[in-house]
């Protein structure tokens, strides 16, 4: 049987050579000696490159999927800015423990495509970038550590960026490992690629790129996945997962980055699976595709080397020249960029991902046009813009409600005959843009960006409302009318504070959390209340005003030994000794009533008015109890026991 290692001229030359350099570079990131066996044959011999077992069938047809996945959603999405924001998915394949968030989430950020707002209607192509070994749970390392955002600002593509997964492999993985069970390829085929199609106007022509481990894993998945990708990029990966000390040098890293056993993933070193998932002998599946492959020389010009990052990219090297070479015997040709120097670290692949995007372009049929900005500020948003830091012009002026917007590499400016022009940047900016523009119920902007008088916040007025923005809070809108109420209680130099949330349509009317309790705008949107301190935290564990209390009718009322707030069905009452309680209006508030409330024998509320078991309600205050069973009132304390029928007619839903 044939050794296909040694089909290339040099083929068992660079077998030792890999074998010889796998164990220095484990030693020097402090793994310990590798296994080499010096004198053992290849894993992968007789197995013809491009055709390995269990890949010689692949379903080539793009999948059609109308609508989502049963058990799949988008739970949320989180606007960082008007172009990049993070899907919150509900995964049906993912194990619970295997998501990058505690509710059971799925995370991926997206820089939407350049022209996103300005066409609405049109659809787009992908480029999506994975991770390396160490990928965090919170953000992508492609926009921690590199300037992806801005080098994507201007091009007319969906940049997908898939969180978490350390040490993953994107693989769908034998077992569950360290509290982790990864189905990364199911997740990404089966649930991802829908979500984009259905609900994120992709085009379906898509690219993948990856660093480090991505990049063995972007080969794995186009090479499964033909039908998904016109283009695939590897950064430094790893393309050969067999050759002699090669799982071994992968399962010491996975040990390194977060415990992981490799043998959970995919079975014994060495076994079917891991055959499976070595690039160079799936090379024949990319025939008809973009193959980009890059590394450096492991050269560091530095005074202070980096031995690590050295030795990582002298194996990426080596892997990804044999599967240049296996690529060449299976006839399909691969841009290689092979650098004279360069070590395993984000500012290379940061090069990388700009060297490659020309044959990114040309894979995915991008027009000249979208490759790039070629755009004029002219008009009152050039005047507008002239004094702010949101950076060029991406596109031209676009229409957009009445007026126009236009957008820069970190803000936008919008423009109408009533409002002039105002440049928006940052959280505002991006809260702005998730609530719809100028097609929202804001209207068009009225000021720029302001600083609050306490000089921890920012705000922007709007022709119906403002944003207001602090680090601790977020940037969250406020109708104008409940701006206008809130300025009575001191703006945010008051004891409400910033807004913490939006406003919530209940019945027809508005409820608003601040810092220190709640503004609220009656159904008929002609009175505002404001409750806030004790009062606002029961009526907040209520339910506000989706509660059985209703909404507030009035303002916090002091009173001798406390305060007490009424609202549509009951009143919340707070003393310092009692804390604040509710009670409904009815016979039980009556009988208490005719006893002078709270300055009467009874005193404060102790409890909240609760149901019983009897098919009553009951409330204790500081000298006795109030009940009202089966049409009665009965009283316990206060001035003696006592029982009183009532009309019946006052029963509250407390449910």
């Amino acid at each position: 049987m044939r050794d296909t290692a040694s089909s290339s001229p040099f083929g068992r030359l660079k077998r030792r050579t890999l074998a010889a350099v796998a164990a220095p570079t484990a030693l020097v990131l402090g793994f310990g000696a590798l296994p080499v066996a010096g004198a053992q044959s290849s894993l992968t011999d007789g197995i013809a490159p491009g055709n390995p077992p269990a890949r010689s069938e692949i379903d080539t047809t793009y999948p059609e999927v109308d609508g989502l996945p049963a058990g799949v959603e988008v739970d949320r999405v989180v606007w960082k800015s008007p172009r990049h924001v993070e899907l919150w998915i509900q995964s049906a394949v993912m194990p619970e423990g295997s998501h990058a968030d505690s509710d059971g989430l799925m995370q991926v950020e997206m820089l939407l495509a350049r022209d996103w707002h300005a066409n609405p209607e049109r659809t787009f192509p992908e480029v999506w970038a994975l991770d390396g070994l160490r990928a965090r749970e919170d953000e992508s390392g492609w926009t921690i550590e590199t300037n992806i955002i801005q080098q994507y600002a201007d091009k007319n593509v969906n940049v997908i960026l898939p969180i978490g997964g350390q040490s993953s492999f994107y693989s769908d993985w034998n077992e569950p490992d360290n509290g982790v069970h990864y189905k990364w390829e199911s997740f990404l085929r089966d649930e991802l690629v829908p979500i984009l199609d259905n609900e994120f106007r992709s085009n379906q022509n898509r690219a993948v790129v990856g660093l480090s481990m991505g990049g063995t894993a972007a080969m794995n998945l186009a090479q499964r996945n033909p039908q998904l990708f016109d283009f695939v990029g590897s950064f430094s990966g790893y393309l050969d997962t067999t050759s002699v000390g090669m799982p071994q040098a992968i399962a010491a890293a996975q040990m390194d980055a977060g415990r992981f056993d490799a043998t959970k993933m995919w079975g014994p070193l060495g076994s079917q699976r891991w055959i499976d998932n070595d690039p160079k002998l799936g090379v024949g599946a990319l025939e008809g595709k973009t193959v980009y492959v890059s590394s450096g020389s492991g050269q560091d010009p530095n005074p202070n080397p980096n031995a690590a990052g050295i030795g990582l990219e002298v194996l990426s090297r080596l892997t990804s020249q044999t599967f240049v070479d296996y690529a060449q015997e299976a006839g399909v040709p691969v841009i290689t960029k092979f650098r004279p120097s360069g070590i395993h670290s984000w500012d290379y692949w940061q090069f990388e991902l700009n060297e490659a995007w020309p044959y990114i372009a040309d894979a995915l049929a991008i027009p000249e046009e979208d490759r790039g900005a070629d755009c004029d500020v002219v008009g009152p948003i050039a005047e507008a813009t002239q004094q702010t830091d949101i950076g060029s012009c991406v596109n031209d002026a676009y229409p957009v409600a009445d007026g126009e917007a236009q957008d820069f590499r970190s803000g936008t400016a919008y423009f109408s005959e009533d409002t002039g022009a105002h440049a928006l940047f940052g959280l505002i900016d991006a809260k702005y843009a998730e609530l719809g523009g100028p097609a929202s119920w804001l209207g068009f902007p009225t000021t720029g960006e302001q600083t609050t008088p306490d000089g921890v916040g920012r705000y922007v007025h709007f022709e119906n409302g403002s944003i207001y923005w602090t680090p601790g809070t977020g940037a969250h809108a406020i109708p104008e009318d409940m701006v206008d109420h809130w300025e009575t209680n001191g703006w945010e130099t008051g004891d409400l504070g910033y807004p913490v949330g939006e406003a919530t349509a209940i019945n027809d009317g508005l409820v608003q959390e601040f810092q220190g309790g709640y503004l609220t705008r009656n159904p008929n949107g002609d009175t505002h209340h404001i409750v806030h301190g004790a009062i606002a935290d029961k009526y907040g564990e209520t339910g506000t005003a989706d509660s059985a209390l209703g909404f507030p009718t009035s303002e916090e009322i002091a009173v001798s030994g406390g305060a007490f707030q009424e609202f549509e069905n009951g009143n919340i009452y707070w003393s310092p000794q009692t804390g604040a309680h509710v009670i409904y209006y009815g016979a039980i508030f009556d009988a208490w009533g005719e006893e002078d409330w709270e300055q009467g024998p009874y005193g404060w509320p102790t409890t909240d008015q609760t149901d019983i078991s009897a098919g009553g309600q009951t409330i204790d205050f500081q000298n006795g109890t109030i009940s009202q069973v089966n049409g009665q009132i009965r009283t316990e304390g206060g001035e003696g026991e006592t029982d009183s029928e009532t009309n019946g007619d006052v029963e509250v839903n407390l449910s």
